[in-house]
């Protein structure tokens, strides 16, 4: 999955006509048709991003599926905690595939015994039975070791074949800079992924187990005498953070991602749904501020614009030897992006068919539609007939004929 840097947003008012052309060419190619301004609004520098203490970071946007802003987001890092976000997208894929049910039993192994006084754990002792469920929550809430090797067993049958599907799942999607040797995190020299990679698989879950989020949002884990506060500070401090997940070790300073849902941002208000990775802050404290920095920041210096919208009029064209005389222009799909700002694009409409004939059909493409800052496509999409152009009587099909072979015949 490739990402693309912050580009995009724009007004939401009618379109501006910058020039236009309504004449027929009597060549078949390309016609800039018109130049539109999707908002009036004046452009200003963009901000710079916060100074954020960390190794490695990014924000990214879903609704316009870019990178807002990164520093070393190709960095090798090690994960600590971070990892048992694979381990558990493991578990669902085993839950999805039919080999494991949520609620079944699961046994603790032998191993859990390595589990160290200093590490986070559920204290699972050899032969616990608790239900897959309740092993996944305490994975991902308070990031239970003893949590991640019962899984690694029940999943796999033993931790070396479970970190196998782990690096195989990893390779699958597209987490080219990743590498584990454990589902828990521990440090190690060959246990390391990237602010990119964690993005990859943090949008795996929005895409195959968005039900992951109902298990990272909750503020504490309970399971019979055990109780302990989920390790995402951010949950009790802003009600727009859904998850997802926290994660430390000595080696690997303060990590976390940060999924925040309809959160309010920017002058306008708009609602934006983000993802924030910080990798190697030195502290609880960096760390959580440095999440909220770069979600306040994804709102004050950017906005997402609706450059393209589906069934919205761009332009009228003459159909010749319709009953209807012309037909409207249009895209069928709406596309949005995210810019700078006070910055807004521009919306280039050309034609490839300038003089088309009755019948046409809804949907016809005769052209293409882009949405362009700064001489860069933001967006594209093919230009179509909103309605159909029925045959015209035949005397006045005949004298369209003649007239549009005329003036062909001339230029």
């Amino acid at each position: 999955m490739a990402f693309r840097n912050r580009k995009t947003d724009g007004g939401r008012g009618p379109y501006r006509l910058v020039s236009a052309a309504m004449f027929h060419l009597p060549r078949p190619f390309f016609l800039l048709l018109t130049c539109l301004s999707l908002a009036a609004a004046p452009a200003r520098a963009q901000l710079p991003p916060p100074a954020v203490p960390a190794a490695s970071w990014l924000v990214y946007d879903r609704a316009a599926g870019e990178i807002l802003a990164a520093s070393n987001p190709g960095q090798r890092w090690e994960p600590a905690s971070l990892t048992k976000l694979m381990t558990a997208y493991v578990v669902f894929e085993a839950v999805r595939d039919g080999r494991l049910r949520w609620q079944q039993l699961m046994t603790a192994p032998e191993a859990v015994r390595r589990v160290k006084a200093d590490e986070t754990r559920m204290y699972l002792r050899p032969g616990n039975r608790l239900p897959l469920l309740a092993l996944v929550e305490g994975l991902l809430i308070v990031s239970a070791n003893d949590a991640a090797i019962t899984l690694a067993s029940a999943v796999e049958g033993s931790e070396e074949a479970f970190v196998a599907r782990m690096n195989a799942t990893a390779a699958r999607l597209g987490m080219a800079g990743t590498h584990f040797n454990n589902p828990s995190g521990v440090s190690g020299p060959s246990h390391y992924t990237t602010a990119e990679d964690l993005l990859r698989l943090t949008l795996a879950f929005d895409r195959d187990f968005p039900q992951v989020y109902a298990i990272t949002n909750a503020p504490r884990f309970t399971f019979q005498q055990f109780q302990k506060e989920a390790t995402n500070p951010l949950l009790t401090r802003d009600a727009s953070v859904d998850g997802l997940k926290t994660g430390h070790t000595r080696a690997a300073g303060y990590n976390i991602i940060i999924s925040a849902r309809r959160r309010v941002l920017g002058a306008t208000g708009q609602e934006r749904d983000l993802i924030a990775i910080l990798l190697g802050t030195p502290s609880k404290a960096e760390r959580a501020r440095g999440a909220e920095l770069l979600l306040d920041y994804a709102g004050s210096a950017f906005h997402i614009a609706e450059v393209l919208t589906a069934g919205r009029e761009l332009q009228r064209l003459r159909v010749h030897g319709s009953a209807e005389g012309e037909v409207a222009l249009g895209v069928e799909r709406t596309q949005r992006v995210v810019l700078p700002a006070g910055v807004e694009a521009e919306l280039r409409v050309t034609l490839d068919e300038p003089a088309p004939f009755a019948p046409l059909p809804r949907g016809a493409v005769l052209g293409k539609a882009e949405a362009i800052r700064d001489g860069q496509v933001l967006a594209t999409a093919p230009l179509v007939a909103l309605e159909e152009a029925s045959p015209a009587a035949w005397p006045l099909r005949l004298l369209d004929w003649v007239a549009l072979q005329v003036v062909r015949f001339i230029g």
